[in-house]
This record gives C-alpha cells, structure tokens and sequence, in this order.
C-alpha cells in the first residue's frame, strides 16, 4: 500500500489548520477555487503515479541489478544519509532543468499555475512528469542505491517539500541560509524579476547558494505567485495539457528545424518569431484569475465544489489501497474515469461565472 494514503489525511488537517491560523490573523491565504484545482490536480497526479510508477522502479530496479557499481548496506546510517544528499543534489537539477528546458516545463509548470501561496500549492503536482523524470535519477541507480532505498530518500524528500508552502512562517534565521524554508520557496514561486530561476532546492538550498541560483526574500517587495503565461482555467486536465499544446503549435508553425528544436528544448522564455509576442509582464497591472470572486461564491457552490475533491480523494485511497490487486487494464481503467470526473469537476466553476 502506498504511504501516500496515511500521508493524505494529514495534509488535509493540515490545511484546515492553516486556514484557521491565517483568518484568525486577518490573512486570506486561500480561495476555494484555486485551493480545490491545486487538490483535483494532486488527485490526478497521485492516479496518474498508481499506472506509471511502476515504468520508473522497473527501470531502476533493472539498472542496479545489472550495472550497479556497489554493493549498499542498508542497515548503515551513512548509505541513508548519502542517498538522501544525493537525491537532493540530482533533484536540484532536475527542478532546474524543469524551469529552463520547455517541454519539461510543460509537466512542471502545472506546480507554479496557481497564483495563490499555502499548503494545497503543495499539492498541485503534475501528471506528466513521469515521462522524463526518472532519467535524472539514475546516476543513483549507477552506483547501485538499493531501490527501498532510493523508494524511501524519495519520499522524504518530497513530503518535506509540503511545509515550506506557506505564507504564515516568516524568516527562519540559519535555517534559511541551509535549508529550503518557506521563506526561500517563496521567492521560488514568484513571478516578480527577482524571483524567477530561483530557489531550485528540495531540502537544502545550499545547491543554489553553490550554482548560483540563490535569491533571498525581498521584505520590500510584495511576492506575485503563478506563472507569466497564466493557465486560466479550473479544469485540471487542461491544466496538465495547455503547455504542450502551445509547444505543438510553436513547433508546428516556425520555420527551421533549428528554431523547432529551439521551440521544445529552449527555456520556456524563448519565442518564435511566426508566433505572437508574449504581452510584457507588468507587476502593476496583475490580477489574480477567478471565474467568480470569492465573496460572490455561493455557499451552496463552495460546499459542491469541495464534496466533489473529497469524494475524488477518497476515489484516490481506495485506488491505492487496492491498486496491487488489479490487474493493469483495470488500474488503466479506473484511472482512465476519475481523470475525466476530475475535469467535469474542474467546469464547475466555469459554469459559475
């Protein structure tokens, strides 16, 4: 059974905590639309992992059984504590490359859509990045990680990553000049000219303050969370599916195999000279996305929209919990539904306005 299922019902607290805290500050950290998209496209990812994962820990598994250079103990303190410190090196790269490389920014930027700053940010994960991931790993499986190893380092790393979401934790003294704190993953997130390329740590932000990519938060500059090209939809699908559309059409309408290539393996900045220019970003005039605001939402609206995700992420514990067995069709199948009930979920709003 995936620990994703016990780890589940502790983010949701969690955010309830959160949004508690924040209002007895007089804070609005969160709105229901964008928090309920950044949990429909959690849900579809973690779907999405039950039918792929397996893609990746077969071909990990594989790598060091047969050219793993040595051979780990895993009862010793110090392969954990190496494994670990290198995933977060090799995680390092490939977060940046998923901000400098357009085609893996297609699967990445679906984590930095919303232009909200709390704990479902977390969670808004991609579908897709099952399909490149992996590759950045396997100097690990190279050097023969035992894969529970690797599994586990894994999964730390990631789960540490849900805290440093939010905007209710100031400045954190020594702890943000080692580690990622929420902080420095602010500045991550942001899409003011100081913040972009930044921040590119798992755990330790030691990386960036090595390579270069470090930037600290600025306390006379107001953070503007999202993405310059704004996704402009609930719909979680689409949320996974628009960067590569336009990467598609790009593709298909410049001239020149070196600008196609460009189009894909460039940085997502990079623009066609037969595609229209991208509109200048202006901090001034920024305005969050919302179909309806959110003193406008009906209760009725809220409490619908918010059943629906409930309902899909007990669809999502049941899927892990009975995952292994299934036979794969079946895993296919139900995943295959709940992906298209996600994106039906996603138009509620939209038919809102």
């Amino acid at each position: 059974m995936s620990p994703i299922v016990f780890a589940i019902p502790i983010f949701l607290l969690a955010m309830v905590l959160e949004f508690w805290l924040a209002r007895r500050r007089g804070m609005q950290v969160y709105r229901t639309a964008d928090a309920v998209t950044s949990l429909n496209l959690g849900i579809m990812s973690q779907f999405m992992g039950g039918i792929t994962r397996v893609m990746a820990i077969g071909i990990y598994a594989l790598m060091v059984d047969k050219v793993g250079a040595f051979t780990w103990n895993e009862s010793n303190p110090l392969t954990w504590i190496f494994a670990l410190l290198m995933y977060d090196f090799l995680y390092y790269w490939y977060h940046r490359a998923g901000h400098e490389v357009h085609l893996l920014w297609a699967a990445h930027v679906v984590h930095h859509s919303s232009e909200d700053y709390n704990l479902s940010t977390a969670l808004r994960q991609t579908s897709s990045g099952f399909l490149f991931g992996w590759i950045f790993y396997l100097p690990m499986a190279l050097l023969g990680i035992p894969l529970k190893v690797f599994v586990i380092v894994g999964l730390v790393d990631l789960l540490y990553q849900f805290w440093v979401h939010t905007e209710l934790v100031g400045r954190l003294g020594w702890m943000d000049r080692v580690f990622v704190t929420p902080s420095n993953h602010r500045v991550h997130h942001g899409q003011n000219d100081y913040c972009l390329d930044k921040n590119y740590g798992g755990i330790l932000i030691v990386w960036d303050r090595l390579f270069g990519t470090f930037a600290p938060e600025r306390t006379d500059e107001k953070i503007l969370y999202g993405v310059r090209k704004p996704l402009l939809s609930w719909n979680p699908l689409w949320g996974n599916l628009m960067t590569y559309r336009d990467i598609i059409r790009t593709v298909w309408a410049t001239r020149g195999f070196k600008s196609k290539l460009m189009a894909i393996f460039a940085g997502p900045g990079w623009q066609s000279n037969e595609m229209p220019k991208h509109e200048e970003f202006q901090p001034a005039r920024f305005k969050r996305f919302e179909t309806l605001p959110e003193d406008q939402a009906s209760r009725g609206l809220q409490a619908v929209s918010i059943a629906g995700m409930l309902t899909a992420t007990a669809s999502l514990m049941y899927f892990l919990i009975k995952a292994q067995g299934m036979t794969q069709t079946e895993r296919v199948l139900y995943v295959a539904v709940m992906i298209l009930v996600l994106a039906a979920l996603g138009r509620i709003w939209k038919r809102a306005r």
